[in-house]
């Protein structure tokens, strides 16, 4: 029976591994576009093109510049945040100074998108960049059965981890952090509490911003790029952050897993034991999508860190 078992491990190595990847790269996406909605309210499609213009940044950084891999990442974190501000000091807030809806908002955000990425489309065009991918070494430091686990592995899931401590630290414990819950529970009440609103919503979008580009960044070592490489993301992107209930910041971590190893095993069982063609696999993020909306809308919007460690604590009977 352990030989069994030991056997169906060593065959799921590889989409578990993946899955911890992917699984990193989809929360660092997704917590930017979280937090962006949580605190304006925008379900910003254009979040797309900040995952795409980081990969190009970093592509960039490393390929011409001989930046190396943190200094790629540092560009790629810096390029996207600005192109976020922009977007919302040029649009999304004088759309809401107008008086505009959500649904204003989010039409709008998916013309930013386009504007973005066709524009980065004709930039690539011009530079013969169409197809491109980031000339960072990555080496095996374990095998697992066929599999291997990579310094991008090293780089990518302890990033994510950090930035997740460290996110949780600045909501818990900084003046900037309590100000961002503030407005996302309530906006009217932040506002005449004295908050400075302006300044919780600039750096709102330049944290958004600027992990959504490290994601890039980390993807364009992991993948070849093209200008739609964030668009193709972003059905995975929503659906970890509908999964986490789209306002959630330990829901949104937790959705992000989620879906990375749902699509990574996911897909590996459906086509290894029946046959289905790999190009299906967005409808797994459909799928969750989906089920969210019909049996828990919130998600996992009331996940805590205290309650993870006590449904742990249960799971093992302590």
């Amino acid at each position: 029976m352990s030989g069994a078992v030991g056997y169906v491990m060593l065959q799921l190595a590889a989409p578990l591994l993946t899955a911890l990847l992917l699984g990193s790269l989809y929360t660092l996406m997704a917590l930017g576009l979280t937090m962006t909605y949580a605190v304006t309210s925008i379900p910003n499609f254009a979040h797309a093109e900040f995952v795409t213009i980081g990969a190009y940044i970093m592509a960039v950084a490393v390929n011409f510049g001989k930046l190396g891999l943190v200094g790629g990442l540092a560009s790629a974190f810096l390029f996207a945040a600005l192109v976020a501000l922009a977007t919302d000091e040029l649009v999304f807030k004088k759309l809401a100074a107008l008086g505009a809806t959500p649904l204003h908002l989010l039409t709008a955000s998916i013309g930013v998108g386009l504007v973005l990425r066709y524009t980065l489309s004709i930039v690539a065009d011009l530079k013969g960049l169409l197809s491109v991918k980031t000339r960072v070494v990555v080496n095996p430091v374990a095998t697992i059965g066929q599999a291997y686990l990579t310094t991008l592995h090293l780089w990518a899931v302890p990033t994510t981890l950090a930035v997740v401590a460290v996110l949780h630290l600045v909501f818990m414990k900084t003046k900037i952090g309590k100000a961002m819950r503030a407005m996302a529970s309530n906006l009217d009440l932040a506002r005449v509490s004295g908050i400075n609103t302006t300044l919780v919503r600039r750096v709102t979008w330049v944290i958004a911003g600027g992990l959504a580009g490290v994601a890039g960044g980390f993807w364009s070592v992991y993948s070849p790029i093209n200008p739609e490489t964030g668009w193709v993301a972003l059905l995975w992107i929503f659906a970890a952050s509908i999964l986490g209930g789209f306002r959630s910041f330990y829901g949104t971590v937790l959705g992000g897993y989620v879906v990375g190893f749902s699509e990574s095993l996911g897909i590996t069982f459906l086509s290894r034991y029946l046959g289905v063609n790999v190009a299906y696999k967005p409808m797994i993020a459909l799928l969750i999508i989906v089920v969210v909306f019909l049996w828990k809308p919130t998600g996992l919007a009331e996940v805590t860190p205290r309650g993870l460690l006590e449904s742990l604590k249960k799971a093992v009977g302590r």
